[in-house]
């Protein structure tokens, strides 16, 4: 890696531009759901970390910035997964590391209901007559 990539990853941190790029790809992706901007941060900044190893595994061989940009859309469809299905979302360190920041942050999710099936009850006498006969019990004590 070159300085002049440690020098625009600064920089682009500090001006929020991850936070911004993220918000674009989850408004391309149709995402409702409102995130909290600390969420956007973490979510950016999880995202700043793995295009940093990413552009560390090869060497150079792409941008700091295309990488980054990558690791957004990346997240970006992490969150349109997490809040539109109630699918698992991946099984590798990535995935664990997003459901991570997602129940931190509480993400709501759809929940697959089973369809209501009514079932019959078989109580051999109504459950209102035990406690009736727990008051009587308790009068017959306090009576004596």
């Amino acid at each position: 890696m070159k300085l002049v990539e440690s020098g625009i990853r600064v920089f682009t941190l500090a001006q929020g531009t991850g936070a911004r790029w993220l918000r674009e790809e989850l408004s391309a992706l149709s995402v409702k759901t409102a995130l909290a901007e600390g969420c956007v941060e973490e979510l950016g900044h999880d995202g700043d970390s793995a295009a940093w190893d990413a552009v560390a595994a090869v060497r150079g061989a792409t941008s700091y910035l295309t990488a980054f940009r990558e690791q957004l859309k990346e997240q970006a469809t992490f969150v349109q997964r997490w809040t539109g299905t109630d699918d698992k979302v991946v099984d590798d360190k990535r995935g664990e590391a997003f459901v991570k920041i997602a129940r931190k942050w509480a993400l709501p999710r759809p929940w697959k209901l089973s369809d209501p099936v009514a079932v019959e009850s078989s109580h051999l006498r109504p459950s209102n007559w035990k406690w009736a006969t727990a008051i009587e019990a308790f009068e017959a004590q306090n009576v004596a």
